[in-house]
């Protein structure tokens, strides 16, 4: 088989995957339009357990397709940054902005449809922790640099058998976890999340009450619009792998809202009995509105890994192993996939790299995935304050490191 026919087959799979997810949220939405009065208890349970695992495979057929397009395309957020600094490319750049633009224009266009109430995501409900953002997202944004590759893309080099991306990895599961659950939380707790801004909402047409919501996505949009158009003629943004592969990972974004948000609606309505209504602190627990992330994601699927017998599987669970599993696949379908042992000093920048990951992520609520995009597409005003600080660290990390070159020549 030639490279342009795996290439297409890659693509063909993607497309199919998206139809998939397609029918798993139409199969949950159904599920609301039944007439349940006529069904007994154990069939309701039987369409409980239905939505809850559809939800699971949903979540792992998104990660997939994030997987498999971030694994042909390189797609990462810590390349676009050191390009920046290195070459002054904003290719990869503008690949983040197609992401984003379609990302927030389909989260809102749910939003207004009522498809997913993202008043109830943690991205809108959350307190607005405005030191966590900041120092969380900058040191975040240094560790993407030092590790080589943002939250997503370290776990598809994994995949594709980069051993250094194993130890970022693994570093940056064992500072997620220690902030989230042990020796760090305290940190994050008594200090970092005490220091919050009053505002009931973070969704920013409510913080700017005065300007309608649909002039600030314009603003927002256009200015994506603007940054990407502006690229100059030849470049390799005007190929079809950058623009393409922005769009496929911020439909991921947006699909997994979709998926999460029906089964959020609909889930009450078939067990109104245990669920009194979208405030019911065990429906938000475990079916509040969600898209992807992998600070706390990561951290999930380790303890799933080791505690199997007293854990279950999560959409967010579900997500990571999909990536994994698809990046692997593009990879050997691809045939790029090689077993490569980096240099023993670029180990010791990879440990590093997701230990800061790791703590910066979980104090800072999310990730350049989780924040950057999965928040910022909700207009969260947190997720563009973290994003914001992601971006400055990561440029200062990657003009720390280029000083260090240079000064060692």
């Amino acid at each position: 088989m030639s490279e342009k026919a795996r290439e297409g087959f890659i693509i063909v799979l993607v497309i199919a995957g998206f139809l998939w997810v397609i029918y798993l949220i139409m199969k949950i939405k159904g599920y609301g339009d039944l007439n349940l009065d006529t069904l007994s208890d154990e069939e309701l349970e039987v369409i409980k357990s239905s939505i809850r695992s559809t939800v699971i495979i949903g979540g792992f057929i998104i990660g997939g397709l994030m997987g498999a397009v971030v694994q042909r395309s390189k797609f990462c957020i810590a390349a676009a940054c050191h390009s920046i600094v290195t070459t002054g490319d904003l290719t990869q750049s503008r690949s983040y902005a197609m992401a984003l633009f379609v990302a927030i224009l389909g989260t809102q266009i749910l939003y207004k449809l009522g498809y997913v109430d993202i008043n109830y995501s943690i991205y809108i409900s959350s307190p607005f922790t405005w030191l966590s953002y900041i120092v969380g997202g900058f040191i975040f944004g240094v560790g993407i640099v030092y590790a080589g590759g943002c939250a997503s893309r370290i776990l598809v080099r994994t995949a594709e058998g980069n051993l250094g991306g194993l130890v970022s990895v693994m570093a940056f599961i064992f500072s997620s976890g220690a902030t989230l659950w042990g020796i760090t939380a305290k940190l994050r707790v008594d200090y970092f999340n005490k220091l919050t801004l009053d505002f009931k909402s973070q969704y920013i047409p409510d913080i700017v009450g005065s300007v309608p919501a649909w002039l600030i996505l314009g603003i927002i949009e256009v200015a994506l619009l603007v940054f990407m158009l502006r690229a100059p003629k030849g470049s390799e943004w005007w190929s079809w792998k950058w623009p393409l592969s922005g769009v496929a990972i911020g439909l991921t974004i947006v699909f997994a809202w979709w998926l999460n948000g029906v089964a959020f609606k609909t889930i009450p309505v078939v067990d109104s009995f245990s669920f009194t209504g979208p405030d019911d602190p065990t429906l938000l627990q475990m079916w509040r509105p969600k898209s992807l992330t992998f600070a706390l994601a990561d951290a999930q699927t380790f303890r799933y890994i080791i505690l199997w017998t007293g854990e279950s599987i999560n959409f967010a669970i579900a997500t990571v192993f999909g990536v994994i599993f698809g990046s692997f696949i593009a990879s050997i379908i691809s045939r790029t996939f090689n077993w490569v042992a980096p240099p023993l000093e670029q180990f010791k920048y990879n440990l590093i790299g997701g230990l800061l990951m790791g703590f910066g992520a979980v104090l800072a609520l999310g990730c350049n995935i989780g924040q950057g995009l999965s928040g910022f597409s909700t207009l969260s005003a947190g997720s563009i304050l973290t994003m914001s600080f992601i971006l400055i660290g990561a440029i200062a990390g990657a003009r720390f490191l280029q000083w260090r070159l240079m000064r060692s020549l």
